[in-house]
């Protein structure tokens, strides 16, 4: 079906890479190990530049990942029995994941194996400490990812409603906590903290999560928080 909008074709993508997570258990491993790269990103100081490369390497081999998994629906498809040509199909697919995996191992071991890795694993390295908002855009992708997969290993297959888990609620209160880290203005963590109770009770009341989900899922957020803004050396300003 055509997409008549381009809220309908962000609506079709995103499909696109739930059902890929719920039938390809190796897009799951990547986005669990995109996630761990990100979150060590912060604790060795990786400059800006260093956390692009490191996107870009994780989409990378996100994207071979989901090419791969389409190639392979299309030739199922066409070729539901064995065919010579099928299989060369599925195999040069597969190198294209093979060949975006080994590009983002370089790139992923060119930003960490540095000089001053481990004086920055030991809180002595020379460089600057992260930005706060490169820490908290790395601490909600985490928690987020942290989630969702929470919900595919535990068998749960809509990933935007119920589950163990509440994302909305988890992704909302790491927002306050970011908040309270960021001010210590009581005003304005009043100001976060409603609109994340509100997140939360519009998940109950809508019936799509338990108090006790909802729950689960702020207080991830808060350790998920605590932990990272707890222990790294964080700068404001530009």
């Amino acid at each position: 079906m055509k997409p008549r909008h381009i809220l309908d074709s962000l609506h079709y993508a995103v499909e696109g890479i739930v059902h890929t997570l719920h039938v390809d258990w190796h897009l799951r491993y990547i986005a669990l190990a995109g996630a761990v790269v990100l979150t060590v990103s912060v604790f060795v100081n990786c400059t800006r530049v260093e956390m692009l490369l490191l996107c870009l390497a994780i989409t990378l081999v996100v994207m071979a990942e989901l090419f791969n998994r389409a190639v392979e629906a299309v030739v199922d498809l066409l070729s539901p029995e064995y065919h010579p040509r099928a299989r060369v199909a599925k195999d040069v697919a597969a190198a294209g994941v093979l060949t975006a995996v080994v590009c983002g191992l370089l790139i992923v071991g060119g930003v960490f194996v540095r000089a001053d890795t481990l004086d920055a694993i030991r809180g002595a390295s020379p460089r600057p400490a992260p930005h706060f908002l490169q820490v908290a855009l790395v601490g909600a992708v985490s928690v987020v990812v942290a989630v969702l997969l929470a919900k595919l290993w535990q068998g749960h297959w809509n990933l935007t409603r119920g589950g163990m888990i509440s994302a909305h609620s988890a992704l909302a209160f790491f927002c306050f906590v970011s908040v309270l880290f960021l001010s210590n203005d009581i005003l304005v963590w009043g100001l976060v903290l409603i609109p994340a109770f509100l997140v939360a009770q519009a998940r109950v009341e809508a019936g799509i999560h338990s108090v006790r989900e909802v729950l689960i899922g702020a207080v991830v957020a808060l350790v998920a928080g605590a932990l990272l803004y707890g222990f790294l050396p964080m700068r404001g300003g530009g």
